[in-house]
């Protein structure tokens, strides 16, 4: 935007600023790009959310809420919220404290230095000369004003001590592939409760949040799940879908676009190619699943009536696979132990049933053979039992206290997804059935949601039933015993 640098002009332009912060950002944006703007309907949307938020930051006032935004890469979310907005709040406030996290510091200090050279600019400094960088305290990472306001730029694992912020932004806390790694994901996360610690108030200072969404347990789906209804949750896929969050946002989707300048449909369906479904899926289209199935598609599984696979049951037996989980002792976590029911009919497996049970060591071995019992089980079937976490255990005991022909399932030498690969040819070729049961929706939203979803049982389990009724045999691994025969 040019500026008409009169003494009167100035003024006005500078107030317009301090009331709008869209106008803020109008004025300033070709400091920091040189392209030509295009103004979709998102920006000033933003632009709006977060002025109303900066009134508490400014009053210091408590907070309405913590903001998220959920929104697709290359809508300049980066630019409005990490660049432009901590120096307008100068404009409002320069004793105004800001830390400011990206998954890397290289990132993070960037938008810092962004942030700065709008400050530093001719521009900045012709409407408002008040706001000054102090030359002692001028770095990258960090630097303050004459004021007392400071703006501290972090990373995602690195230290944070001697800081604490009126607000906090944190803008892309993990990148699409460290989302894949749960050891990422849980630094991520840890990461978000630290930021939250390095408050001046706990009641005043928001969270502002902008991310894709890339796993059920990322930072957006650990902060809704931890903080409920404190939250104030913005979802803009790059198509029009029910995700769009608030609601009435759909009506400014354009042929069912976001931006048709920056995201028009060919650009999208180029993302399609290069992201793969899932990839494009957690990305542009802020569901960690993509549309049918991510591994494995819904539509592959075959389903059959309870009283259709009765017809057909003979004498085959069906065989139960375990997946257990840690004792409370080895691991504070919130994982179900999983047990699903199969046999083969002709060249086909049919899952007969399937169920999740948060049971101790004592309670799990009353809890088996009952559930075997219930579910069809005869003097052929078996119970296959992961060797990991307390399976060792669970096997070796109901070996001595009960009559159910007990072993081990292969020990797994290759990634979950992996392996999931490797079966999923035979659910693809319509080879396995579900009979119907209230555990069908579970176990499909796990299965096709895999690997973004927060449990996985059904998928080892699952890949271990399949593997075993198309081997003809496998090696049980010596250390964890043999079957107990009835």
């Amino acid at each position: 935007m040019n500026i008409d640098y009169s003494e009167l002009a100035i003024a006005v332009v500078a107030d317009e600023c301090r009331k709008s912060f869209f106008f803020f950002v109008k004025t300033f944006w070709d400091v920091i790009i040189k392209e030509e703007p295009a103004y979709n309907w998102h920006i000033p949307y933003l632009c709006g959310e977060l002025q109303k938020l900066s009134v508490s930051i400014v009053e210091r006032k408590p907070k309405p809420y913590d903001l998220i935004i959920n929104i697709p890469p290359g809508t300049t979310k980066s630019t409005i919220v990490t660049v432009m907005w901590p120096v307008w709040l100068w404009t409002q406030d320069p004793s105004i404290r800001i830390i400011t996290n990206s998954y890397s510091g290289a990132l993070s200090i960037d938008h810092a230095t962004k942030s700065k050279d709008i400050i530093e600019s001719d521009k900045f400094r012709k409407l408002f000369p008040e706001i000054k960088i102090r030359r002692d305290k001028s770095g990258k990472q960090n630097y303050e004003n004459t004021d007392t306001g400071y703006r501290y730029a972090t990373s995602t694992g690195a230290t944070i001590t001697g800081f604490h912020a009126h607000v906090i932004i944190n803008d892309d806390p993990v990148n699409p592939k460290q989302a894949e790694s749960e050891q990422m994901r849980t630094a991520a996360n840890e990461h978000t409760k630290t930021l939250s610690s390095r408050k001046v108030d706990k009641a005043n200072t928001p969270v502002v949040t902008i991310m894709q969404r890339l796993h059920e347990e990322d930072v957006t789906g650990y902060l809704l799940k931890k903080k409920g209804e404190n939250i104030r949750h913005i979802c803009l896929p790059a198509e029009l879908s029910d995700n769009v969050s608030p609601v009435e946002l759909r009506q400014n989707y354009v042929d069912g676009l976001l931006d048709p300048v920056r995201l028009p449909r060919h650009v999208l369906n180029e993302a399609k190619t290069d992201l793969g479904s899932r990839g494009y899926a957690g990305q542009y289209e802020q569901n960690p699943t993509a549309e049918g199935g991510n591994i494995i598609k819904e539509k592959w599984f075959r389903h059959i009536s309870l009283a259709d696979y009765h017809a057909l049951h003979y004498r085959e037996p069906v065989h139960f696979f375990l997946d257990t989980a840690y004792n409370k002792k080895q691991k504070n976590d919130n994982d179900p132990s999983g047990i699903i029911g199969a046999c083969k009919i002709r060249n086909n497996i049919y899952i007969t049933c399937a169920q999740k049970v948060y049971k101790e060591f004592p309670d799990l071995i009353r809890y088996l053979p009952d559930f075997m019992a219930a579910n069809d089980a005869n003097g052929e079937s078996t119970l296959r039992i992961e060797p990991k976490a307390n399976g060792v255990s669970v096997c070796q005991q109901l070996q001595e206290s009960s009559s159910l022909n007990v072993t081990y399932t292969p020990s797994p030498t290759d990634p979950k997804d992996t392996r999931l690969y490797a079966v999923a040819p035979k659910v693809e070729c319509g080879r396995v059935y579900l009979v119907e049961g209230d555990w069908n929706e579970e176990f499909i939203d796990e299965v096709c949601g895999f690997p973004a979803k927060t449990h996985d049982e059904y998928v080892d389990i699952l890949g271990y039933a399949i593997n075993y009724f198309v081997e003809d045999s496998f090696e049980v691994p010596e250390y964890v015993g043999s079957m107990l025969a009835i």
